[in-house]
């Protein structure tokens, strides 16, 4: 004959189990949720900001003739924010920032020309730190040598994307400029800006308590 206590007592450590399972999944749900949250949030601020910057970099020294400034604050907010969140924050970001740069830029492409050249120093960095076995993928990039090695890798592809870009749209819209003076200009321009856009996000976020508090992959 059966004992309905054991019964009842079994129905109830499923019971018990089934409800913190439930809670389990819930809480697992809710924390999801506020990663993604956070992660837009974060996209959202560090996009506003290199908007916001966006008229003050208008005031900095240009190069006579192309209207492009050895160092632009514009895309070290969309570095910082990638160090802070990962890749989607990144791009995101970055993607948002662009947009906005439409706002101030008076040629219409020069928005394209910085999404460009600052692509490559999210992709590549990224594509590093996820083959690392480090734990949290973040923190890789806190490494002084495995960050530097990263950006470098970066500043190479940057320069394989922005030389023939520059070639082909420059000698479109400025033929009076030669061609090793274009190569010339494009190799001093963005090996300036990979260098600010590598060192000032990595001081902040990782020479600072900024990722301790808020990175978030």
């Amino acid at each position: 004959m059966p004992d309905a206590t054991i019964h009842r007592t079994l129905d109830a450590v499923s019971f018990v189990e089934d409800d913190q399972g439930s809670i389990e999944m819930e809480l697992v749900r809710a924390s999801d949720s506020t990663d993604d949250v956070m992660e837009i949030v974060v996209a959202s601020v560090l996009a506003s900001l290199s908007i916001a910057v966006a008229p003050v970099a208008g005031f900095l020294t240009r190069v006579g003739g192309w209207g492009i400034a050895l160092f632009d604050p514009v895309s070290l907010f969309w570095v910082a924010a990638f160090l802070i969140g990962g890749r989607k924050v990144g791009f995101v970001s970055m993607a948002a920032g662009t947009v906005g740069l439409f706002l101030f830029d008076p040629t219409g492409i020069g928005p394209f020309f910085k999404l460009a050249a600052t692509a490559p120093m999210i992709i590549v960095p990224w594509v590093l730190a996820n083959r690392s076995e480090h734990d949290r993928k973040g923190m890789y990039l806190s490494d002084t040598r495995a960050y530097t090695v990263s950006m470098l890798g970066a500043s190479i592809l940057r320069l394989a994307i922005m030389i023939p870009v520059n070639l082909i749209v420059v000698s479109i819209m400025l033929p009076f400029i030669g061609i090793s003076e274009i190569i010339t200009i494009t190799l001093t321009l963005n090996a300036f800006q990979s260098f600010w856009d590598a060192l000032v996000p990595y001081v902040i976020v990782h020479k600072t308590p900024v990722y301790d508090k808020f990175g978030m992959w």
